[in-house]
């Protein structure tokens, strides 16, 4: 590889916005069902959130595979990635069984820190998701539900297992071994998968696919970069070709990581500037639901809107401190990978 690819990635780019569009959408997409609020009839919500989660996964499989040719080898790769999945995932989940559940149970505390389903939630910090808290918002319109958005986070994960495992296997030594990988599993689940042809949507399939594709493209991210545009609009043509033949959601697939991708390594004028006061789309994503609840919570009579304002800003501060107090201090630490 090109020793000033990684460096590229470095520089000012669209990412950091991308990533924060894509956690303030899934916040959206869970404000309609946590307030009980209809959609508008032409607004498919659940794909707003959807297509939001399909961007963190070709934008994470694009990146932690440059990460992995800049940097071969297994222990650091895994060091990296545990540094910025684990220690907000832990504080927050933390949080929710002392502070947030504490606050809000219904039981006596006595008996919630002696109720077993309090210390079972500790399992989300092993990837095993738990989604209750005993009297924890069990009278909330979506009830009995501390935080719905970690339930990707295994499926994020045990991408990053597989590129790891191909890694040290020695199938990313030569890259288009990787890239027939890549384009192998994307056939077969546009073949056998997709929701076009089995009516349902499976996650633990779906996402992976948009993370190979992120994968692939950064494979040959040199030629991607230097033809990032025709690369994005021979995407959109055989996304469109697609969709013409009734495969809307295949179309999706072939479309979004080339286009996300071309507009992410672009810099563009304010939007670059982005995280200038640091990364908060993990810490977004992570605090949202929890939040969402709250408010709902503390203020049932709060309508989708001005409750939905007060989401946003209170998850904002949550993701900038998640940032500044947790994330960052634990990147640093990859300094000592060197």
């Amino acid at each position: 590889m090109d020793r000033t690819e990684p460096q590229r990635l470095h520089q000012a780019n669209n990412f950091d916005a991308l990533r924060l569009a894509a956690a303030l959408a899934v916040l959206f997409s869970h404000q309609f069902p946590v307030t009980g609020t209809l959609p508008p009839s032409w607004m498919n919500v659940a794909m707003v959130g959807g297509v939001a989660v399909m961007a963190f996964f070709v934008i994470s499989g694009y990146l932690v595979t440059i990460s992995w040719f800049s940097q071969p080898r297994l222990w650091v790769f895994c060091a990296k990635r545990a540094l910025r999945i684990w220690p907000a995932l832990a504080t927050v989940v933390l949080l929710a069984v002392l502070v947030l559940g504490a606050g809000f149970t219904t039981l006596p505390l006595h008996d919630y820190f002696r109720h077993p389903m309090t210390w079972d939630y500790l399992h989300n910090i092993l990837l095993q998701v738990r989604f209750n808290l005993p009297g924890v918002f069990a009278d909330n319109t979506y009830p009995n539900t501390v935080n719905g958005s970690l339930w990707t986070i295994p499926i994020e994960v045990s991408c990053y297992a597989v590129l790891a495992a191909a890694g040290a296997l020695g199938l990313m030594r030569w890259r288009w071994v990787w890239a027939c990988i890549c384009v192998a599993y994307l056939l077969w689940f546009l073949s056998h998968m997709t929701v076009d042809l089995t009516g349902t949507m499976t996650h633990w399939w779906e996402f992976p696919a948009y993370f190979a594709f992120g994968s692939l493209i950064a494979t040959f991210n040199r030629h991607f970069l230097q033809h990032r545009v025709r690369f994005a609009v021979i995407a959109c043509i055989a996304a469109l070709v697609a969709y013409a033949l009734g495969f809307s959601y295949s179309a999706l697939l072939l479309c979004l990581p080339a286009v996300l991708l071309a507009v992410g390594t672009a810099s563009w004028p304010v939007i670059s500037q982005a995280g200038r006061f640091g990364d908060v789309s993990y810490g977004v994503y992570l605090y949202a639901f929890p939040i969402q609840q709250s408010v709902r919570f503390l203020a049932p009579e709060l309508g989708f809107s001005s409750s939905l304002a007060i989401v946003a800003v209170l998850t904002v501060l949550a993701g900038w401190l998640s940032w500044r107090l947790v994330e960052q201090p634990a990147l640093r630490l990859k300094g000592y990978l060197r």
